[in-house]
C-alpha cells in the first residue's frame, strides 16, 4: 500500500497501449481528495518529485491544500446545525436564522466558500445598508446597523470554524472590520400618550364582545411602564416571584417569543429584584391575585386558559389595537421600558440603581441610552450647583 505523500515509480500506458515510466507523487488535500503529480523517470525527476512532496506536506500543514464544493450558504447551514444549534437558547437561534436567511437570499450565498474575498463581503454589507433585490427578485428593505453587525458575527464565526477544519486556506473575514452600530435615539411616551393608551385599554375592556375578562391588560402594561420589564420577562413572571409584603419582584427568567419555553437570565445582572414603587400598582397586584375570591400563590401572573403563559403574539396584537385607538405611531412595547428608565432618572434615582432595576450590567449603558432623553437635564445640573464655586478658597497672588 502506497503511503500518503509517497514518491514511487509507476508504469502508465498511453492510448496506444505503450507503457511509459514516471516518478509519481501521490497526496491528499485537506478535504481528503486524492491527487497525484507525475515527473520524468530520471534522477532529476525523482529529486523534483521529492521536493514537490515536501512542499505539499508543508502546504497541507498550513491548511492551504484546499478544494471544497461548499458554498457560503451550504456551509452556514451545516455550521449552524452542527456547531451552534444545541448551544443556543431559542431567541438566539431565531436571530441567527434571520441572519442566515439574508445571506442565503443574496448573491454571496451562492459563492463557493473558498472563493469569497474581503471586497465581496464589504460590498454585501454596503448592499444591506440600502434597499436591495434578493435572488428571487424580491425587493428587500435596508437593514439596521445592528442587524448587519449580527450577520458579520455569524460570517466571522463560520469562517473561523471552516479554517480550523481546513475547509479553506485563508479567512477573508480577517480583513473586514466589524460594522459600527449606530445607536438609535430612544423614544419615550409623553404624558398625553400614556393617558391615551390607558383610555384605549378601558375602551377595549368595555367592548361588548370582550366577555372573557381573562387577561388584565391594564395591569400588564402598567407593570411594563412602572417596572421596566422586558416583555419576555413579564410573561415568564409567576406569583411565587412576587413578594407583596416586601414590595419586590424577582426577575430571573424570560419566555420565548412564540413557544412555552423559558430560559434563565442571560447575565448575572439580569437576575434581579425589582421594587414595587407605586402604591396603586401594589394594590392592583393584590386585587388581581385575589380575584374571584381565590388567592393565587403559584402559576403565571398572566396565564392563558390552560395555565400556560400568555403568548407574545396575543400581547402584540392587543398593543397594535391600542395604538389604533390611541393614535400612537412609531412606538413599540419596548417603549414602556425606555419610558420607565427615563422617568426614574428624571426623578433623581441614581443611575446605578436604575441600571440594577433594568438589568444592565453597567451603569454606563444606562447613561448612554437614556440621559439624552431627559428634558432640561443641563438646567437641572445648573440649578443644583447654582452659586457654588469650583474654587473653595481664594487663591493668593504670588508676588515675584
Amino acid at each position: 500500500m502506497k503511503r500518503e505523500g509517497s514518491v514511487t515509480k509507476v508504469a502508465l500506458k498511453n492510448n496506444k497501449g505503450v507503457a511509459y515510466e514516471y516518478w509519481q507523487c501521490r497526496y491528499y488535500d485537506n478535504t481528503g481528495k486524492q491527487k497525484r503529480k507525475l515527473f520524468p523517470p530520471t534522477q532529476e525527476g525523482q529529486r523534483e518529485a521529492k521536493a514537490f512532496q515536501k512542499a505539499m506536506t508543508k502546504l497541507k500543514g498550513n491548511g492551504e491544500l484546499v478544494s471544497t464544493s461548499q458554498t457560503v450558504s451550504s456551509w452556514l447551514d451545516e455550521y449552524i446545525t452542527t456547531f451552534k444549534k444545541n448551544k443556543l437558547r431559542e431567541s438566539s437561534r431565531e436571530r441567527i436564522i434571520q441572519s442566515y436567511a439574508k445571506i442565503e437570499a443574496s448573491a454571496i450565498g451562492n459563492v463557493p466558500l473558498d472563493k469569497v474575498n474581503a471586497a465581496m463581503v464589504q460590498r454585501f454589507y454596503n448592499q444591506l445598508a440600502g434597499t436591495w433585490t434578493d435572488n428571487n427578485g424580491k425587493e428587500q428593505k435596508r437593514l439596521s446597523s445592528s442587524s448587519i453587525k449580527k450577520i458579520h458575527v455569524l460570517l466571522s464565526e463560520a469562517y473561523r470554524k471552516a479554517l480550523q477544519l481546513n475547509l479553506i486556506a485563508r479567512n477573508p473575514m480577517d480583513a473586514i472590520e466589524a460594522p459600527k452600530v449606530t445607536t438609535k435615539e430612544m423614544t419615550i411616551f409623553t404624558d398625553e400618550e400614556i393617558t391615551k393608551i390607558f383610555e384605549a385599554i378601558s375602551t377595549l375592556e368595555n367592548y361588548k364582545h370582550n366577555t372573557s375578562g381573562l387577561h388584565n391588560y391594564r395591569l400588564l402594561f402598567m407593570m411594563l411602564l412602572a417596572c421596566g420589564f422586558r416583555i419576555g420577562e413579564l410573561l415568564a413572571l409567576k406569583w411565587e416571584d412576587i413578594n407583596l409584603a416586601g414590595r419586590e419582584i424577582h426577575v430571573h427568567s424570560t419566555k420565548s417569543t412564540d413557544k412555552q419555553e423559558f430560559h434563565s437570565a442571560k447575565t448575572k445582572s439580569g437576575d434581579r429584584l425589582i421594587p414595587i414603587i407605586y402604591d396603586h400598582l401594589l394594590q392592583d397586584l393584590k386585587d388581581y391575585r385575589g380575584r374571584d375570591g381565590v388567592t393565587r400563590l403559584t402559576g403565571f401572573v398572566f396565564a392563558n386558559r390552560t395555565g400556560g403563559a400568555v403568548s407574545y403574539q396575543r400581547v402584540l396584537l392587543t398593543w397594535q389595537r391600542i395604538c389604533e385607538l390611541a393614535g400612537i405611531e412609531g412606538k413599540t412595547i419596548h417603549t414602556f421600558r425606555h419610558t420607565c428608565a427615563t422617568r426614574l432618572l428624571e426623578k433623581g434615582v441614581p443611575t446605578a440603581e436604575v441600571a440594577r432595576i433594568l438589568g444592565h450590567s453597567e451603569a454606563a449603558t444606562t447613561l448612554r441610552l437614556y440621559t439624552h432623553a431627559i428634558k432640561n437635564y443641563n438646567e437641572k445640573i445648573i440649578e443644583q450647583l447654582r452659586g457654588a464655586d469650583i474654587v473653595t478658597k481664594p487663591v493668593k497672588k504670588v508676588s515675584r
